[in-house]
C-alpha cells in the first residue's frame, strides 16, 4: 500500500461505518477513483452521492474532486523513482548531486530576474511553507531581512492563515510545497488569489495546483525517498533555488 493510502487508512477509526466502507473501496481500488466520477463510486459501494463528500471531507478534502485530483497525483508520484534511504555516503552523495544538477537545469534566467523584481517592489515577503518546507522558508526570511527586505516564515497553521488575509497586492508570498498538492498551503493560495498578491511557488512536482495559481514557479528536482513511512525526500533543492532568489535581488537591487 502507498504511504498516501496508509495516510488515508488513519483517518479510519473517526469515520462512520457507511464512510469506512468508501474508505476501504478508495484504498482497494485508487486507479478505478481516479478514473470515476462521484456518483460511479456511490453505485460501486451502494451509498449515496452525499456519504462519498462526507467521507471526502473527514479524510480532510474539500469534497470528492479533491480528493481524486491530489489521488491522482500521487499515483502519477509513485511512477517516478523512489529511493530507499540509507547511511551509505556514496548513494546519499550522488543524489544529492543529481538533484542539485537537475535543478539548476531547471532554473530560467528570466524566472529569476522576475522573481527579484517581486522582491525589490514588494513592501513586505512572506513564506509560506508547512512541515520540512518551514526550515527552508526560515532560512530564506533570515537572509531577506539581513538583506533590507521586511521578510517573515511562520509555523503557526492559524497565524499563516491570518497573514494570507491581510496581505494586499504591494507584497509578495513564497510558497514552498514539496508536491505542490498539501491542503494548508493551497488553502492559504487561495486567499493569496483573492487578495492579487503575486505568488512566487517553488515546487518539486510538476502539474501541481499549486504552479496553476502561482505568478511565478520555479520547479526543482527532487527524488521520493521513504524510509519506512518516514518522508526522507530532500529539501536541499528548494534552499538552493531561495538562495540563487537571494543573491539575484542583492545583486541587481542592493548593491546598485
Amino acid at each position: 500500500m502507498s504511504v498516501f493510502l496508509k495516510k488515508l487508512q488513519k483517518h479510519q477509526d473517526q469515520l462512520s461505518r457507511l464512510e469506512q466502507q468508501v474508505l476501504a473501496y478508495i484504498i482497494e481500488n485508487p486507479e478505478v477513483i481516479a478514473q470515476s466520477r462521484i456518483d460511479e463510486v456511490a453505485k460501486e459501494v451502494y451509498v449515496s452521492t452525499a456519504t462519498i463528500s462526507r467521507t471526502s471531507k473527514a479524510l480532510g478534502y474539500s469534497g470528492f474532486q479533491e480528493l481524486k485530483y491530489t489521488l491522482i497525483h500521487h499515483l502519477e508520484e509513485e511512477q517516478h523513482p523512489i529511493y530507499q534511504p540509507s547511511a551509505n555516503f556514496t548513494q546519499l552523495a550522488e543524489r544529492v548531486q543529481n538533484e542539485i544538477s537537475e535543478t539548476l537545469q531547471l532554473v530560467k534566467q528570466e524566472n529569476l530576474e522576475l522573481g527579484a523584481k517581486l522582491l525589490a517592489e514588494s513592501q513586505r515577503v512572506e513564506f509560506f511553507g508547512v512541515g520540512s518546507s518551514y526550515s527552508c522558508c526560515f532560512e530564506a526570511a533570515r537572509k531577506l531581512t539581513f538583506a533590507g527586505r521586511i521578510a517573515n516564515a511562520r509555523e503557526d497553521w492559524d497565524e499563516l492563515r491570518i497573514v494570507a488575509e491581510h496581505l494586499t497586492a504591494s507584497d509578495t508570498a513564497i510558497l514552498v510545497s514539496y508536491s505542490g498538492e498539501t491542503i494548508l498551503p493551497l488553502e492559504y493560495v487561495a486567499i493569496l488569489k483573492e487578495k492579487k498578491v503575486p505568488i512566487i511557488a517553488i515546487v518539486g512536482s510538476k502539474n501541481s495546483q499549486l504552479e496553476e495559481l502561482a505568478t511565478l514557479v520555479f520547479h526543482v528536482k527532487v527524488t521520493n525517498g521513504y524510509y519506512g513511512e518516514i518522508d526522507m525526500s530532500s529539501r536541499i533543492p528548494m534552499h538552493l533555488v531561495l538562495e540563487l532568489l537571494i543573491l539575484h535581488y542583492i545583486e541587481t537591487y542592493v548593491e546598485k
